[in-house]
């Protein structure tokens, strides 16, 4: 504006306010515009960050969750089989439902629900199918209960020896506690792999945001998979977390209030300078709208006015760039942290993360050198550093060294942030960190800043940088950021190598467990080639579970965790030793032949065979152990385990305690074992059993007095078999008590059939095998046959092996007197063959013996056996028993029997086992009037 007096009249004032209004109205439309823009921007910044935000805030939420549902797992895994009344403590808090099972009873809290939860769990769903869960371990696993109208239950069963141990229901405000305390404002959706909903939780805040809020409100969504099959055998989870988009603020106000308040600054500033230097402001103003353009448009780097004056307008240029500077500055550090961000989202290496993150040092810290060193494996740490090239730029150097122990030890004890300074003597807080600052050059620089990464209360890496001169702490603060990036980035690989390292491994023993073995076992075999071999040993310990028996489950942990230290040091350097369950042990000989294999077999049943130290007292188990091959035996992974499991079983036929190497005849006798079993099943079914009698007569006069019914088996292809040819197989397969009950009701039915023709038998005998005394309801099952057949109890009788009655008294005894009390005669089979007990003898409820055939055989040749006969008579005589001999076979062994003054003579002599209708027909049999009738079988 001129200096010069203005004109007559209105004309310079009016010229003025025409400027000043011009002036007002070309600075208020690129202000607004860049008002606009940069709110834009910055929202579309801060939701980007908001949304990634989210997204880290659903994973941890629903690791969190797993990290409640893996406590519950380990509490349920540590406890034991007690019988306390009381709830163990600790699962109270964790669980809302607790029932121990028991051998014979289970046990509930509250009281009285073990029942209803033994329901829930079988219809629960742990949403894998059959195949998936077969290949996870079998100790823990989690099922979702969806029969309640109410929220789903999330259950926890512990197995044990196979068999559920410990069945619990997660407590609802437990396990789901961290979706209340990931905010008040989200609402959150958690799914099964199915889809079907498991928990629905809405905070305080979202619903009252639904309700008062007249506009519609945006929410944003996010969603993280939480994976269950290796730890829990269940499916995958989904958790969705929702909640509305907050707006943007800056120190509690909008950003948009922010902009327009500085905009009215500039305004203001402008109206009154252009009072008298309007002309000069013009071009200064022309050239801030286009650096705020450039500045809105994305070209920060460039967003700089140069207008050197000492009056308002150059104030308002520095601080105009000031501010450009900031958000240059703080768009570049959100920029370099999202990236960061993104690595870690995106389970990048760490290594590539450290990498970003040395660059963002660079770039904050111009001519400052940096360097991050993090431990890497159990005696090694690396590090990374900037180092310098010729084009100026920066290249990410790396290497690797081992500190030692006590290295290490000194490592994790550095605490807290530091900057040193060289000319006060500054020396690094561990030696093992002296090469680390050499070769980044912050041993040269004049301060050196320190920034550790602590986990877990040690630290675990180090963010080191060299800088010209020490900082302010608000100078410093970028590179803390940097420092907590990577501290949640080394958290994330440490954890997720823990997860791995739990999936694959045994968490009693620490040896590989039967996923890690699968995992191993076919890596092996898949590069195993053409001239490749391998060897399989499958050990097996002997007499185990006589430990877990008499001395407890945490004694029995205990010998396992030794012998699995036994085996690792005795096989060779590469072997792999894994614990697929119980007390199997796999050994995994890579490029191992038969000698070899079964030069570690060896050692390794030498290494089992020595006494194992438990609790003060010895114990002395063994082992047996069989081996398989490849390829010779199989180039499948289930293929060679099973050879590896077959010749385990005949090692243990054999004898126990020693290795066997599978060959074809031991292939073909299991295949053979297995078609046994089915036909056996097949027979039960189609009622292929037939019950043949043998006659007991009486020694005076050949009276026939009694029958022993003995099974045999009609073979469609074979024929006619006796027991020996298929029993054995029927008690392994658990079948002996369905074909006992087989031979009782034909027994019986044939017993009753003669009684109403008139046939005056005082009774049929039948055997009891040592399963259906186990079974415990032996009285029941006799009870409802004879009732059945309309049999009296005193029509029978039962033969039972003195070798049961010692092994299981008290069980077996209760049975056996309640069935005599009723009116049934109990026979002592075998009597004198076994390990007979004196003091328990007269206790038992017996009121037949019968000599075993053994020592039959052997009266009038071996002076012993008839010693041992006359001592059973004399016993049985005392004890007031009903004395049979059996085995009979030539007049000279009745005639003895009979002088010794036994009351019924059984065996080839007088007859063999015989189908009814030749039974009847013997000689000696008490005939009535009646026509018999036989039962056909």
């Amino acid at each position: 504006m001129s200096q010069s007096a203005p004109q007559p009249g209105r004309r310079p004032a009016r010229l003025a306010w025409r400027l000043f209004l011009l002036f007002v109205l070309v600075a208020l439309l690129p202000l607004a515009l860049t008002d606009w823009l940069a709110s834009i921007a910055t929202t579309e910044v801060a939701t980007r960050l908001t949304l990634e935000h989210r997204r880290a805030t659903t994973r941890h939420t629903s690791r969190q969750v797993l990290d409640r549902m893996l406590s519950g797992k380990a509490l349920l895994a540590a406890q034991g089989e007690g019988a306390d009344a009381q709830l163990p403590a600790g699962l109270g808090r964790v669980f809302s439902h607790v029932v121990r099972l028991g051998d014979k009873r289970a046990t509930s809290w509250p009281a009285g629900q073990a029942d209803e939860l033994l329901l829930a769990w079988s219809q629960a769903r742990s949403g894998l199918d059959g195949a998936e869960a077969a290949a996870l371990p079998f100790e823990t696993e989690l099922r979702i209960d969806y029969s309640l109208p109410t929220q789903p239950r999330v259950m926890l069963g512990t197995y044990r020896s196979g068999k559920l141990a410990w069945l619990a229901v997660l407590d609802g405000a437990y396990l789901w506690g961290p979706l209340a305390d990931a905010g008040a404002e989200a609402a959150w959706w958690v799914r099964d792999c199915d889809g079907r909903l498991i928990s629905l939780y809405a905070g305080e805040d979202y619903t009252l945001q639904q309700e008062d809020r007249p506009a519609p409100t945006e929410f944003i969504e996010t969603r993280a998979g939480l994976f269950l099959a290796g730890e829990l055998r269940a499916g995958q989870w989904e958790f969705t977390q929702r909640s509305p988009r907050a707006p943007v603020l800056w120190r509690g106000a909008s950003l948009a209030l922010w902009l327009a308040g500085v905009a009215a600054a500039a305004l203001l500033a402008i109206a009154t300078l252009s009072h008298w230097r309007i002309r000069l402001a013009l071009e200064p103003l022309a050239q801030l709208t286009r650096v705020t353009r450039r500045l809105a448009a994305g070209g920060a780097g460039s967003a700089r006015v140069e207008i050197r004056r000492d009056d308002e307008i150059g104030e308002l240029a520095e601080a105009f760039n000031d501010m450009a500077a900031r958000i240059e500055t703080q768009f570049d550090a959100l920029a370099g942290l999202a990236a960061i961000d993104r690595d870690i989202l995106a389970g990048a290496p760490f290594e590539r993360v450290v990498g970003h993150a040395l660059q963002r040092i660079a770039a904050r810290y111009p001519g400052a050198c940096a360097t991050v060193a993090w431990r890497d494996g159990a005696a090694g740490l690396r590090q990374a550093w900037l180092a310098p090239r010729v084009d100026a730029t920066r290249l990410v150097l790396n290497d690797r060294f081992e500190p030692g122990e006590d290295g290490f030890a000194r490592f994790a004890a550095i605490a807290a942030d530091e900057q040193r300074v060289a000319a006060e003597g500054g020396e690094p807080p561990c030696a093992v960190l002296a090469p680390c600052l050499r070769n980044a050059g912050i041993d040269r620089a004049p301060v050196a800043a320190l920034l550790p990464l602590r986990h877990e209360g040690a630290t675990v890496a180090l963010l080191g940088l060299g800088l010209e001169a020490a900082l302010a702490e608000e100078a410093l603060q970028p590179a803390r950021e940097i420092r907590d990036r990577l501290a949640v980035a080394l958290a994330a690989r440490m954890r997720e190598h823990a997860l791995v390292h739990r999936a694959v491994h045994d968490s009693l023993t620490g040896l590989t467990n039967r996923y890690g073995l699968q995992m191993r076992l076919d890596a092996l075999l898949a590069g195993l080639g053409e001239e490749g071999r391998m060897a399989l040993v499958s050990i097996d310990l002997d007499r185990f579970k006589n430990v877990n028996d008499t001395m407890g489950h945490a004694a029995g942990d205990e010998l396992l965790c030794a012998a699995s230290q036994r085996l690792q040091a005795c096989v060779p350097a590469g072997a792999v030793v894994a614990r697929p369950g119980g007390d199997e042990f796999i050994v995994l000989l890579p490029d191992a032949d038969e000698t070899t294999a079964t030069g570690v077999a060896g050692l390794a049943l030498a290494a089992l065979s020595r006494p194992f130290a438990l609790r003060g007292v010895e114990r002395h188990l063994g082992a047996s152990a069989g081996i398989a091959l490849a390829p010779q035996h199989g180039r499948e992974r289930d293929e060679l385990m099973r050879c590896a499991d077959i010749a385990l079983y005949a090692a243990k036929d054999a004898g126990r305690a020693q290795h066997a190497l599978f060959d074809a005849d031991l292939d073909r006798a299991a295949r053979e074992r297995v078609v046994l079993e089915a036909q056996l099943r097949h027979a039960i079914d189609h009622t292929e059993f037939v019950v043949h009698f043998q006659p007991r007569v009486q020694p005076g006069d050949g009276r026939i007095l009694s029958a022993e019914a003995l099974v045999r088996w009609q073979h469609p292809q074979r024929g006619l078999l006796f027991p020996g040819a298929f029993i054995e197989v029927a008690e392994d397969a658990g079948l002996i008590d369905e074909i006992g009950l087989c031979v009782l009701d034909a027994a019986c039915a044939q017993a009753a059939a003669w009684r109403r023709a008139g046939l005056a038998l005082q009774r049929v005998s039948v055997n009891v095998s040592p399963r259906q005394l186990v079974a415990g309801n032996l009285p029941e099952v006799v009870g409802e046959v004879l009732a059945r057949h309309q049999l009296p109890y005193g029509a029978l009788e039962l033969e039972v092996t003195e070798s049961l009655l010692m092994n299981d008294p008290g069980n077996a005894r209760a049975q056996l007197a309640a069935l005599r009390q009723r009116g049934v005669t109990i026979a002592l089979d075998d009597f004198g063959t076994g390990y007979s007990s004196m003091a328990l003898l007269h206790k038992l409820p017996i009121d037949v013996m019968k000599i075993d055939r053994a020592f039959v055989a052997g009266l009038g040749v071996d002076d012993s056996a008839m010693a041992i006969t006359r001592a059973i008579v004399a016993l049985a005589r005392s004890l007031r028993m009903h004395l049979v001999a059996e085995g009979v076979e030539t007049e000279a062994q009745a005639e003895m029997l009979r002088s010794l003054g036994c009351d019924e003579l059984q065996g080839f002599l007088y007859s063999r086992p015989v189908a009814a209708p030749e039974f009847e027909r013997l000689a000696g049999l008490p005939r009535g009037g009646a026509r018999l009738s036989v039962v056909s079988g």
